[in-house]
Order: structure tokens, then sequence, then C-alpha cells
């Protein structure tokens, strides 16, 4: 396994420091469980052999060094913005249009398949209109009983 050039005494290998990597990222999205039961199921068993196969990609942007948002998209058997979040502190601020914008590149689509919950709509609506997104499908019950995942560019 190879190793990264560090003192003896905190030698790590590739596969921590990707694995650090991916830790600190699903901290980022963790609320993303809120609406998604099986987010961190989800999160190890797909997106991080994903991003390892090259399937999918997680996008950050950052500023002064920290974490202000993040996306997972998936090029692999459908063209897909699976998860986008920006830090509460960087919300209204055009970073989440940056961010779009950097999906859009990587995708290579400006209207790529996404779903979002019912109680999240209202915060992306606005987002979806000025992209001119269209609203596809509607579905009871697919990620929580009794709650409404709305569907756009399938």
């Amino acid at each position: 396994m190879k190793t990264l050039n560090a003192d003896p005494l905190t030698v790590k290998t590739i596969y921590d420091v990707e694995h650090t990597l991916f830790d600190n990222a699903y901290l980022h999205l963790e609320q993303s469980k809120i609406y998604y039961p099986d987010f961190k199921n989800w999160f190890y068993s797909k997106v991080v052999p994903g991003v390892i196969s090259g399937k999918r990609k997680i996008i950050i942007e950052t500023r002064n060094d920290n974490v202000a948002g993040i996306a997972i998209i998936k090029k692999h058997n459908e063209i897909k913005l699976s998860t986008l979040k920006v830090s509460d502190s960087f919300k209204n601020s055009g970073l989440g249009l940056k961010l779009f914008e950097k999906c859009f590149t990587a995708l290579n689509t400006e209207k790529p398949f996404l779903t979002v919950s019912e109680e999240k709509l209202p915060e992306f609506k606005r987002i979806f209109d000025y992209y001119g997104f269209k609203l596809t499908n509607i579905e009871n019950n697919v990620y929580r009983h009794g709650k409404k995942e709305y569907y756009y560019n399938e």
C-alpha cells in the first residue's frame, strides 16, 4: 500500500487519507439523514465506492479553508445531482448557484436529474425555477412514510 511522505511517527496510507476526507464530507452532509433515513449507509456503500471507481464525484466549495458547500453527483447509469448542501453561514450568498454551476460542468448538462424532499422543496424551488428545471414526478413514501419526494428533469 502506498504511503505519503510524512514524519515516521505519523505515516498515513492513501487509504487513511481517503477515508478521513470521506468522513469529513459525510459530517457536512449528516443532517440529510433527517430526510433520508438510510443516508449514512448510502454514503458509505454507494458514494465512497463510486468516487473511488470514478462513477461519482464529491464537489466541495470552500471559503477561508472551511467547507462552505458540498455536492455529490453521479455520472454512471444516470446523470444525477444526488446531494447539495450549502453551510448555514453561506446561505443566500450566491454560493449555492456557484455549486450548481460546478455540478452542471462536471455532469456536462444544465438539467441533471434530481429529487428533493417535500420539506426541502421551498428552499430549492427558486433555484429550480431559475434554471428552468422541470418537475416530472411526485411520489409518496419513497424514503419516509407519509412524505413526498419531488422529481425533476427525469
